[in-house]
């Protein structure tokens, strides 16, 4: 592991993580976004991952989000919680245009959080799915609703890229 020489062991699991799916990348992205089925469910993603984050700025969830994960090490951006990305989700961030950090920014949470929040584009279930109860109490059950179709829309293509790059790499080794 010469190149984390002088990285936190806390960080040595995701850094792992991180370095496969930039090596998956540099051998087979060309490739993989020359295929039209898999470019067109990244397609599809990436539109949905922006209806999200639209429906989400539109509420103030982001704002809202980003200031607790920079102010609150205990809320759900919590540090570990970074364990529930695999090299292929994260491939799927390098393949819809997102570096990867390579230190974490903000100690105590999520590898990922910046200054401005999440710095992935592709998140899992639990990054986008869960609400805390001060957000629930302040949007309301309706509100929450909307926002869970929406997320619910970007998890299924997200599901589907995932499943197809999967497949993909298997079939070309």
């Amino acid at each position: 592991m010469d190149d984390l020489a002088g990285v936190e062991r806390a960080d040595e699991p995701v850094l792992d993580r991180i370095h496969r799916a930039k090596n998956l990348y540099r051998t087979y992205a060309e490739r993989l976004m020359r295929d039209d089925a898999i470019r067109a469910l990244l397609d599809r993603y990436r539109a949905h991952i922006e209806q999200t984050g639209a429906a989400m700025m539109g509420e103030g969830i982001g704002a809202a989000c980003s200031a607790c994960a920079r102010q609150n090490s205990s809320g759900c951006c919590f540090s570990g919680i970074e364990e529930g990305y695999d090299e292929i989700h994260l491939l799927l961030n390098l393949l819809l245009g997102c570096p990867l950090p390579e230190s974490r920014e903000q100690q105590g949470s999520c590898f990922f959080v910046g200054e401005l929040g999440c710095r992935l584009t592709a998140r899992y279930y639990f990054c986008l799915h869960y609400f805390c109860p001060a957000l629930e109490r302040s949007l309301g059950g309706g509100r929450i609703g909307a926002l869970q179709l929406q997320v619910g829309r970007e998890l299924q293509s997200g599901c589907k890229a995932e499943e197809a790059v999967r497949k993909w790499l298997k079939a070309h080794p």
